[in-house]
């Protein structure tokens, strides 16, 4: 014992403790052969209570009081239920000076003597799962049945039992961690009930962690134990044994056969399913001769080095398939999962899950921003680069939107929600690339058929082997089979390019869009919002009276100083290159009807349509007209301005051609598209002269939103693969007939968007780099299949002309689709470095966030 306690002091103790908890709730039963109840307060901070009777029954409400009364000592760190040595653990903060009071304090508040000032409240979790052992650990303000294994500065290890073997438990932690903001990486062992998480400080604390683990625990409703996975470990024992058996000990020969066959049952269930079921041939029954061949010709060396490294093979797609889902999902930005709620006033920690639309939150600098929602007061600079693309910060101040997975990276701001949890843009984002990255890659379809349709060749080719060489070179042909490598290499090559896509800002909702872009051939472009900008520009400035055009400008800008509308940022942004102050208005005559008018300075100015002017008396000439009809012939309008009831000029409004279009164009071209099209609602006029300026082959004008799939299906049956790039919503129709739909709409359309992609940010240029990583896909399986070909071409070639056998034809075998995998890797690296990139950015952004605040 480490404290100076007289021992009679402490005899006294724990017999007081003895007589509370019996007496007073028959908690403890005596041993056999004891005459008292036995409880152990031998270990300054320990209280071990043997034999009570809510040991039996640990979920139980006696055992749930229990732990209740416990937790209501505040020195208390730990309680815990062991069943199977029928023991009570109660572990708590000693104090040197007073240990013998500080143990009958306890006694007697688990006895129900005293009670505490503010009942303790266990958590929702506290008992699922069962098992044969209860406990919880107190962290902070709250209780938790998980337990800290070990620790270090950013790196710690808890462990539950409940853990243990239960695979939905585990994909329910995998799903919390994975996009929690502060989560670096994690590791989760369900043999060991683990969970090994590297975190960073600055961004979330270990209550926090806690918490995540806790609400995956308590969304698990399946605690069914879940098989032992033994593939990996008896194909290593497998192998071990048999090379014993062939090399130094032949009596372990029975053993290694029993373990080889064990190892290769994956293998004939395989085959059998492929023969059986689906009644075809299929390289599982190639496999499956192999291994039956290894074992008539006593060749189990040769056979165990197969089925270890078909298990590698099937561990190998599994971990790089997750790893590269992992760093998919993490592409957008992760969320924090902790926010600062404004009650009052005053900022309250809350779990974001419970956070509801319209409540203010308060957002700081260095966080990340975890709803969608609307400043409503103060101001600061968002970097958006992770969900976006964008490389600038973006000012937001009362008004603006802000989205969720961005960075404060200066100031301060007050933001009311519009959505949060599962109905953020970010975690509509994670929801559709956690789909994407399940889908089944067409050309490994492909490549499994041609795989398969090579089993009847490659069966003849042995039987010529067996007939010329022998049965070990027909063995070592069967073994020569392309589906290993291409069910490796593909699914890896294909998340590989969906992850470099989403760095890029692309977020490809289907992966056969991807699939099926490389083989467009006309691109079909919506006009407006798509090859032109939403937002108009102020072109010609007409002037009437004498007016100068700057003076027209600057009061046309004045009325629409107020509004947000289209017109009214084309107006402002004309008036702002001119680097002048808005006029003031007088607010006695400022009126809002069919237009607008409104004094300023000194004079009555009307803006609005030529209809409106007539409206207020104002006349207007001849020369207006035609330049009306002129206009209107190129399908732009005219804003007209009044100047103490006389007209003053017009601002002639035409749409903005995206400055990348042309680029854009021209790189189609590049790239081999073989046709281009315009398709628009707008006039004939307009379209045809965007469609001759950029040089397309085809444009349809006049055309309504619903019958814009006709065109689309009249380009398909001229034998065309067709890329729609529209604006996602108007669209969603002749969206769904291309074969490849594009919406430029940006983040915020995510949850109405119908087009297979969508670019995050409205950069037109994204459809060359799309083009391009879709291009890339395809290389990368041509080169792929070129690798395992060649290799296995190699190795069949050995065989049926040199001395190949079983091994040899293993390595060939393996190594071709180990070239495979790596290459289908390919794209990570550029990926990868385009993170560099970003982080680098941000770190630089965030490092200078004051200079940019203040310019």
């Amino acid at each position: 014992m480490n404290t100076p306690i007289k021992t009679r002091q402490l005899a006294a103790s724990a017999e007081l403790a003895s007589h509370s908890l019996s007496s007073r709730t028959a908690l403890i039963r005596q041993p056999s052969g004891s005459a008292t109840p036995y409880v152990d307060v031998s270990q300054a901070g320990l209280i071990k209570i043997v034999g009570a009777p809510f040991i039996a029954d640990p979920t139980g409400l006696l055992a749930r009081s229990f732990f209740e009364r416990a937790f209501g000592d505040a020195t208390v760190d730990s309680v815990s239920i062991d069943m199977q040595k029928e023991t009570v653990e109660i572990r708590y903060s000693a104090n040197d000076s007073n240990l013998a009071g500080q143990i009958v304090r306890l006694s007697r508040l688990i006895a129900g003597a005293i009670k505490t000032e503010k009942p303790v409240a266990l958590p929702v979790t506290w008992g699922r799962g069962g098992g044969t052992r209860i406990r919880l650990h107190r962290y902070g303000k709250i209780l938790s049945g998980w337990a800290v294994k070990h620790e270090i500065q950013g790196r710690i290890r808890f462990e539950n039992p409940v853990l243990l073997r239960r695979r939905a438990l585990h994909q329910a932690l995998e799903a919390e961690l994975i996009n929690a903001l502060g989560v670096d990486k994690f590791s989760i062992q369900e043999l060991t009930g683990s969970v090994l998480i590297h975190y960073n400080p600055k961004q979330i604390q270990k209550h926090q962690i806690v918490e995540l683990l806790d609400t995956a625990l308590e969304k698990t409703e399946d605690f069914t134990l879940s098989p032992i996975d033994l593939d990996l470990p008896v194909s290593a024992a497998s192998i071990i044994v048999s090379a014993a058996s062939q090399f130094l000990f032949p009596l372990l020969t029975p053993l290694s056969a029993a373990l080889f066959i064990y190892s290769v049952i994956p293998s004939f269930k395989g085959a059998y399913d492929v023969v059986v079921k689906e009644k075809r041939l299929g390289v599982d029954l190639l496999d499956a001769i192999v291994v039956s061949a290894c074992l008539a010709t006593n060749q189990i060396f040769a056979g165990s080095v197969l089925a270890m490294t078909l298990s590698i093979s099937r561990k190998l797609v599994e971990r790089t398939e997750r790893d590269s889902k992992r760093m998919l999902l993490n592409v957008f930005g992760k969320q924090p999962r902790f926010v600062w709620l404004d009650v009052d006033g005053t900022a309250v920690e809350t779990p974001l899950e419970k956070i509801k639309n319209g409540d203010v939150i308060i957002i700081h600098t260095g966080e990340s921003v975890p709803v969608d929602g609307e400043v409503v007061d103060g101001m600061a600079m968002i970097d958006q680069h992770a969900l976006t693309g964008e490389s600038a910060p973006a000012e937001k101040i009362k008004g603006d939107k802000v989205l969720a997975s961005t960075t404060l990276i200066a100031g301060k701001v007050r933001v009311a929600v519009t959505s949060a949890g599962q109905d953020t843009t970010a975690a509509k984002l994670a929801k559709i690339l956690n789909e994407t990255s399940g889908h089944t890659l067409k050309a490994q379809s492909k490549g499994q058929a041609l795989a398969d349709r090579a089993v009847a060749p490659t069966l003849g080719l042995g039987a010529l082997g067996l007939v010329t060489r022998g049965a070990n070179s027909a063995v070592a042909v069967a073994n020569c089979d392309l589906g290993t490598g291409i069910r490796m290499a593909a699914p890896i090559a294909m998340l590989s390019s969906l992850t470099l896509a989403a760095q890029r800002g692309i977020l490809v909702k289907s992966g056969r869009a991807l699939e099926t872009m490389s083989e467009i051939d006309t691109f079909l472009f919506d006009k407006t919002g798509t090859l032109t900008r939403e937002r108009p520009e102020v072109g010609r400035i007409l002037t009437f009276d004498k007016h100068d055009e700057n003076q027209i400008l600057a009061w046309a800008a004045a009325a629409e100083n107020k509004f947000s509308h289209p017109i009214a940022k084309a107006v402002l942004d004309r008036f702002n290159q001119l680097g002048q102050p808005i006029p003031e208005t007088d607010e006695t005559k400022y009126a809002v009807g069919y237009g607008i008018t409104v004094g300023v300075e000194g004079h009555l100015v009307h803006v609005g349509s030529a209809r409106f002017l007539t409206h207020e008396g104002i006349s207007l000439p001849t020369e207006l007209d035609r330049e009306i009809e002129r206009v209107h012939d190129e399908g732009n309008s005219l804003i007209v301005i009044g100047v103490d009831g006389v007209l003053g000029g017009a601002l002639e409004l035409k749409a903005a051609q995206r400055n990348e279009a042309q680029f854009v164009i021209d790189g189609l071209r590049a790239r081999g598209a073989k046709h281009l099209a315009i398709i628009s609602g707008d006039h004939e006029q307009p379209t045809r002269n965007l469609a001759h300026k950029l040089g397309m082959d085809r444009y349809f004008a006049e055309v309504l939103p619903q019958d814009k799939a006709r065109y689309v299906r009249k380009l398909q049956k001229e034998g065309r693969r067709v890329c729609f790039i529209g604006d996602g919503v108007n669209d969603s129709i002749a969206l769904k007939q291309a074969d490849v739909s594009i919406s430029l709409r940006g983040a915020s359309s995510i949850a109405i968007d119908t087009a297979q992609v969508v670019f995050m940010e409205e950069d037109l240029e994204k459809l060359l780099q799309l083009y391009d990583v879709a291009d890339a896909l395809q290389r990368n399986i041509k080169r792929s299949w070129r690798m395992i070909v060649g290799a296995n071409a190699a190795c069949i070639a050995g065989a049926l002309f040199g001395n190949f056998g079983v091994m040899h034809s293993m390595v060939f075998n393996q190594i071709g689709g180990l070239l495979a995998v790596g290459n289908g890797l390919l794209p990570l690296r550029e990926a990868a470095k385009l993170q560099r990139e970003k982080d680098e950015l941000a770190y630089f952004i965030a490092a200078h966030s004051e200079s940019i605040v203040s310019n």
